[in-house]
């Protein structure tokens, strides 16, 4: 959680001035993001529970990616192409993609210096040139899966919808990072080590570090005026991360 604060505080700090402009949202679009978030979170409980398979890297790229596009096209009467600009799939200008980048090493900096110092892991610098080999291939794999697929949907779609329907950024960041990090509550309490099996562990786990996580990705998505590959590259680097240091802790 430590790591997602200091982001937040670097990016507000990097960038300073925020161009936003709002749209109107249909208030039907409003009503499919919370309804469509609360049918795939319903969705994992009944694939967790029963084992089903239900939820998994291809099935994000159908509920988190394609369906929303079509239907928030659909709601917003508008083409594919402009709902994708919309979104956030567009290019970086230069300034913005270097401080983009510029949070991602401070992020994998601080990640990898708390690691090491940390009493309770296992990492020692012996560990590191396994752990930065590793940590592209990871970056590579999750921008393709969950790094793209869960920002689409929660930045790109109901982060964009909230804060034309509400007009206030940090309310939508809020409320859209909660949702975030409900999201995750089938996975940490059907099979997260240290917190499966109990309610009260995974709620705690999913309101701090995943909230936090969300609010990291929501203000940079902000302050980089809605690019989503701001926070998909953050989301990614963050997952990847995690990976790479596991391989590293393995003897």
């Amino acid at each position: 959680m430590v790591f997602y604060i200091l982001m937040i505080l670097f990016t507000m700090i990097l960038f300073r001035k925020t161009e936003r402009a709002f749209t109107q949202a249909p208030k039907l679009e409003i009503f499919f993001c919370l309804s469509w978030f609360l049918f795939y979170f319903l969705l994992a409980m009944m694939s967790m529970q029963f084992e089903l398979q239900l939820v998994n890297e291809i099935s994000n790229w159908l509920f988190f990616v394609l369906f929303p596009l079509l239907i928030t096209a659909r709601l917003r009467k508008e083409s594919l192409k402009k709902t994708l600009h919309e979104i956030g799939i567009k290019r970086f200008d230069k300034k913005t993609g270097l401080k983009t980048l510029l949070v991602c090493l401070i992020y994998i900096v601080i990640v990898f210096t708390m690691f090491s110092a940390g009493e309770e892991t296992d990492i020692t610098i012996e560990d590191i040139p396994k752990i930065v080999a590793y940590l592209p291939l990871f970056w590579i794999l999750m921008i393709l899966t969950a790094g793209f697929t869960e920002e689409f949907f929660f930045r790109g779609v109901l982060q964009r919808c909230m804060m034309n329907a509400l007009k206030r950024p940090c309310t939508a960041i809020l409320i859209s990072s909660i949702l975030f990090g409900l999201y995750h509550f089938p996975f940490a309490f059907y099979l997260w080590e240290g917190v499966s099996g109990s309610v009260i562990d995974s709620l705690k786990m999913i309101l701090t570090e995943h909230v936090a996580a969300g609010i990291a990705h929501g203000l940079l998505y902000d302050k980089t005026s809605k690019n989503l590959w701001s926070s998909i590259l953050l989301h990614s680097l963050s997952n990847a991360a995690i990976m790479a240091l596991g391989i590293g802790a393995l003897r």
